[in-house]
């Protein structure tokens, strides 16, 4: 009796996946000269040590709201930290007069202000790439 428990057990959590990380597209708008940028840049631009592109344009990381479940999967992955976990840290870069990425309300948002920032960087889903207006940079998934 407690092995076909056991058994039946085992065949229902094989059956039960978690959930997939979420696969996200990193992206600049479509006249952006932005090619390409690796896990590094992109962690420090988006903690502002890097505050320019190689080519010396302003570098504008843009951020998904913080219950955002796209942001909190960046965050963990891109910056090792979930964003309840950098609120100390960029209170410390605020009196340093750096402020935070700007934060917009959506992966629509993101790809109209790329449009309009040659040197903004945000991510969306990899389903809601606007290819009129930004460009996948990096894919970033399990």
């Amino acid at each position: 009796m407690v092995r076909s428990l056991v058994a039946s057990f085992v065949v229902l959590a094989a059956g039960v996946r978690a959930p997939a990380a979420l696969e996200l597209a990193v992206v600049v708008g479509t006249d952006s000269p932005i090619e390409a940028v690796d896990l590094d840049e992109l962690r420090d631009l988006y903690l502002r040590r890097q505050r320019l592109w190689p080519g010396g344009m302003s570098a504008v990381p843009v951020n998904l709201p913080a219950d955002d479940p796209l942001r909190r999967s960046f965050s963990r992955r891109i910056l090792g930290r979930a964003p309840n976990e950098l609120v100390g840290y960029w209170n410390r870069r605020y009196f340093e007069g750096i402020r935070p990425p700007l934060v917009l309300q959506s992966g629509r948002a993101v790809c109209a202000y790329l449009a309009t920032e040659p040197g903004a960087v945000g991510y969306v889903p990899t389903d809601a790439v606007d290819r009129e207006s930004c460009r996948v940079v990096r894919m970033i998934g399990e």
